[in-house]
């Protein structure tokens, strides 16, 4: 059986950058702290006092490609927990789905080509997954995920908002990849975070465009010997 073979390839994309397009940056200090004292019902200094915290926490995280990134609810519910404040699971939620703009009906959308591509490959038989470096906790990244009509052909999904292993550790894509694969094909907009850590582990890497999103590579590794693939390539171009 060879890498082409429907079924043992895993196509991998990233989420913000490549299946999401987010419109404005991400929301700041000042609006994670205004959710946080608005939803949680804080007064504005403690709620400062909370996001600095959580921020430092999860900064440091990041800033350490090795480090495992920690659970943003555990992290936000340990620090108010800290300060004497319990909040039930939901009302962090809904905390963490306002502050980080999931509201905001004009900041994220979906990518159509991305969208496209995950049905076409899915579609011949391939395996979908998603691998995103997020701070939205893996429920409600579905949750965004379905509100933007992401197509639900994907098998599995990895959110670093849940803790574990972060993109660019090589950790991450193992995780996201467990499986007899002939071949591994990873779609994203990052070079350090998505395409170089990939080309490293052996595996194919599709690059991305926010821009301008191409899939034509994609489909060139996929279906390099089928015609009609071929066309659809022209005709995405």
């Amino acid at each position: 059986m060879n890498d082409l073979t429907p079924g043992t390839t895993v196509v991998v994309f990233d989420c913000f950058g490549t299946i999401i397009t987010e419109r404005r940056p991400m929301p700041g200090t000042d609006d994670f702290t205004r959710a946080v004292a608005e939803v949680l019902v804080l007064d504005r200094k403690l709620a400062d006092e909370v996001v600095t915290e959580v921020f430092t926490t999860l900064y440091t995280a990041l800033v350490d490609k090795s480090a495992l990134q920690p659970a943003t609810r555990d992290v936000l519910d340990t620090t108010l927990r800290s300060r004497g404040v319990v909040r039930p699971a939901e009302d962090l939620d809904r905390a963490l789905w306002r502050a980080l703009g999931c509201e905001d009906d004009d900041r994220y959308a979906l990518c159509e080509p991305a969208a496209d591509a995950m049905r076409r490959t899915a579609g011949a038989g391939h395996t979908v997954r998603l691998l995103s470096n997020c701070y939205l906790p893996g429920g409600l990244m579905r949750r965004l995920l379905t509100q933007l009509r992401v197509p639900g052909v994907y098998d599995r999904a990895h959110f670093t908002a849940d803790g574990g292993p972060k993109k660019p550790d090589p950790r991450a894509f193992e995780l996201i990849t467990a499986g007899p694969f002939g071949r591994r094909i990873m779609v994203g907009d990052s070079d350090d975070n998505d395409l170089t850590p990939a080309r490293r582990l052996g595996w194919d890497v599709v690059p991305v465009d926010p821009a301008r999103p191409d899939f034509g590579e994609l489909y060139a590794l996929l279906f390099r010997d089928a015609p009609e693939i071929r066309s659809v390539q022209r005709n995405t171009r």
